[in-house]
């Protein structure tokens, strides 16, 4: 696989693409519509995104500021075509080092139950089975930093 660089978006353009991106993968096969990928912190969230060197969007990632020195890490994806190559985990560890740089003490997740397995490799825990908006299930997790 070619190397992939991580950034934030830095254009409205750019935004747009990685909003899409995002929609694409975690949204679009529940059938939700354009929109429903984004919520109201996203002017006030650190985004992370794996591109390609042709400016293809392979990840995405955010993290927002939440109570009692804990950051929340929302929408990660990783283009299916190249899973278990190293994106998300890169994705994962530049929001984390982002959280620690704001003096963070934990990072806490809302995962998909098919993803805990990629989570509890990253040092996350379970602490909860929680009910989704989505009707699929998702474990409260959290990682002390």
């Amino acid at each position: 696989m070619a190397k992939f660089i991580l950034r934030s978006p830095k254009s409205d353009k750019e935004f747009e693409q990685y909003f899409y991106f995002r929609w694409q993968q975690l949204r679009e096969p529940l059938k939700l519509p354009r929109g429903s990928e984004q919520d109201d912190l996203e002017d006030q969230a650190f985004h992370c995104m794996a591109i390609m060197p042709n400016q293809k969007i392979i990840g995405v990632g955010r993290i927002n500021h939440e109570l009692n020195n804990a950051m929340r890490i929302r929408y990660m994806a990783v283009d299916q075509t190249v899973q278990s190559k190293g994106v998300g985990s890169a994705i994962l560890q530049k929001l984390i080092e982002y959280a620690k740089q704001k003096h963070a003490k934990t990072c806490w997740l809302n995962a998909r139950e098919k993803a805990c397995t990629f989570y509890l490799k990253q040092g996350f825990e379970i602490q909860d089975k929680i009910e989704s908006d989505l009707n699929i299930p998702h474990f409260r997790m959290e990682k002390k930093i």
